[in-house]
């Protein structure tokens, strides 16, 4: 841990330390992208060899509490003191006859410590409960809200606290991650909390809740140039604030502030909770089998790249916000051009999850087959590298294979139309739905055109898979077509399918089209995939009469493209099967 160290010899009285108003406070911690380290009496407690419910006396951390209480706020961190020292009308009887009885006891500390120019307030997180006039607090939580709105945040908190849970205090940030820990004596586990903090911090903004713990955290995160807020009490300030209580109502499903002992909670599961957790520090972390996913199995990623400098970062940072953290990223650069490669090593510098594999040109199952080799993971999935996914991608997937005992799962998928840069949702939310099915069930939805099932079917990505299903199936070079030739071998292999009707994964939309020659072999691949897969599927025992009936489809519409490309050869040959099978079936 770092601090810095301030010697301080003069003395000044309780009314010269100015605290900013509450307003002030975040006004200021919003224009300059400060952190915050908020102190309250347990703090001066804790420096002062006392013990507070939630954390014992810990000399190291009392020390750390005095130095950072004597760092003078800037544009990098705002330090916070009670707005108390002067006015205590503004607050309700409880709260001036407390701090009355705490002056008593501390007086003679903060006119020695507390020597900065200013301080911000601690009470930004106590907005409401203990003011007379709360006219204001309105006001105070659409600033608070502020703070994170549109920006991913990693809450760092306590196993009971539940930040958020049954209110829409973070309804406005972009994403929530969260890093849980002991409610109880926190610090103890300071080091591996750091570590974790670091392994999810890149791109996110700290909101930490976490006593007197959050204090140093929020000062060491800061001298390392992240930005992080310690804004413990927030959560049950907002709670009484909605239900406009005039007193400290006890919560009963999770911490509520100064209910200190956290007695008589029932901690209620909540799905989109259990997914923002992407770490556990100090604690056992009981899952739910039905309902909740263990993340301590990897999934290997495999990003075939290229050519796509405009679209890769899209991509990369797409994955990289994913909730479910335990995946690597495998990023075959398939002999690109342009900055494809350069953007590959640049984002493998920054995680550590990210390897990257560079191969002369060959094509994109030569970059697929590459991938799968050099997976490490339980499972594989495949994402395009000019599209881009949801952050509950993985987490959804994994969730869906796991709970239902499938070998695959699937989901949907959106477009991205990017000429018009405008998105095509084809899939909403309420079209949601998840269904398990038999191999041939899922085999027979190849010409489902409701919900896009014909092409959910055959595109590489939108699935996981286990590992152990490509031994023995690779996806053909130098071939179009090449998931219509592969993906259905994999489903073949499989015992169950689970299904889960969303549109978690967008599809690039692009003018790039076909040559001349390239749409000929194009219309040659759909029918000689067809043609093979009948075949196997009828080697195998299958009823073949739905896949008899879409080879049929097929040819007919690849005789009317290969006829409008001017492609007679093969409009002539596609001409003379379907003549076949009208007019000479056995037996006719």
């Amino acid at each position: 841990m770092q601090y810095l160290r301030c010697c301080v010899t003069k003395k000044r009285s309780l009314s010269d330390i100015k605290v900013r108003p509450i307003l002030d406070s975040l006004h200021y911690i919003q224009e300059h992208g400060a952190s915050v380290v908020r102190f309250g009496d347990g703090e001066i407690d804790l420096i002062n060899g006392r013990g507070i419910p939630y954390q014992d006396h810990d000399e190291q951390l009392a020390r750390a509490l005095k130095l950072i209480l004597q760092v003078p706020s800037s544009e990098e961190l705002v330090v916070c003191l009670p707005d108390v020292f002067q006015h205590l009308e503004r607050y309700n009887r409880n709260a001036q006859v407390f701090w009355a009885s705490h002056f008593e006891r501390y007086r003679d500390f903060y006119e020695k410590e507390c020597q900065s120019e200013w301080y911000g307030s601690t009470f930004l997180s106590r907005p409401y409960i203990d003011l007379q006039d709360k006219s204001l607090s309105d006001v105070y939580f659409s600033a608070i809200k502020g703070l994170w709105q549109g920006r991913d945040i990693l809450i760092v908190e306590g196993e009971t606290s539940r930040s958020g849970v049954g209110n829409d205090l973070f309804a406005g940030a972009q994403s929530v991650s969260r890093i849980v820990c002991p409610s109880h004596n926190a610090f103890a586990n300071y080091d591996e909390i750091m570590e974790r903090l670091l392994e999810h911090v890149e791109g996110k903004l700290v909101i930490l809740m976490l006593g007197p713990t959050a204090k140093v955290l929020a000062y060491d995160l800061m001298k390392r140039g992240y930005q992080a807020i310690d804004l413990g009490h927030i959560d049950s300030e907002y709670e009484w604030y909605q239900m406009k209580a005039s007193h400290k109502v006890k919560l009963a499903h999770k911490h509520t502030a100064e209910h200190n002992y956290d007695e008589q909670i029932v901690l209620q599961d909540d799905a989109d909770y259990n997914r923002q957790v992407v770490a556990t520090v100090g604690i056992e972390w009981e899952k739910k089998e039905e309902e909740l996913v263990s993340q301590s199995e990897m999934i290997s990623v495999i990003v075939p790249v290229y050519n796509v400098e405009s679209y890769l970062r899209r991509c990369l940072d797409s994955l990289l916000k994913q909730t479910y953290t335990d995946f690597e990223l495998v990023l075959v650069n398939d002999g690109s051009t342009d900055r494809s490669a350069e953007i590959c090593e640049e984002y493998a510098r920054k995680d550590v999850r990210i390897r990257v594999f560079h191969q002369e040109n060959a094509g994109p199952s030569a970059a697929r087959n590459h991938g799968v080799e050099q997976t490490r993971g339980r499972y594989i999935t495949f994402v395009d590298s000019d599209d881009f996914v949801e952050d509950y991608y993985l987490y959804e997937l994994h969730r869906a294979l796991v709970e239902n005992k499938a070998d695959i799962s699937i989901c949907n998928f959106n477009s991205f139309n990017e000429e018009r840069q405008s998105f095509l949702f084809s899939i909403t939310s309420e079209m949601y739905f998840e269904k398990t099915y038999t191999v041939e069930e899922w085999l027979n939805q190849e010409n489902t055109a409701r919900y896009n099932l014909y092409l959910t079917f055959t595109f590489s990505p939108l699935k996981l898979f286990k590992r152990e299903l490509f031994d023995g199936v690779y996806f053909p070079v130098g071939r179009l077509r090449e998931d219509d030739a592969t993906i259905y071998k994999l489903y073949l292999k499989a015992s169950k399918i689970a299904f889960i009707n969303q549109g978690s994964y967008y599809y690039s939309q692009r003018s790039e089209g076909l040559s001349r020659s390239g749409m000929l072999e194009d219309i040659a691949s759909m029918i000689s995939n067809a043609e093979e897969r009948l075949a196997l599927l009828a080697t195998l025992g299958y009823d073949v009469t739905e896949h008899r009936d879409s080879y049929i489809k097929r040819l007919k519409k690849c005789q009317a493209d290969s006829l409008r490309a001017g492609q007679i050869g093969l409009y002539r040959q596609l001409s003379t099967k379907l003549d076949l099978i009208e007019h000479y079936q056995k037996g006719e």
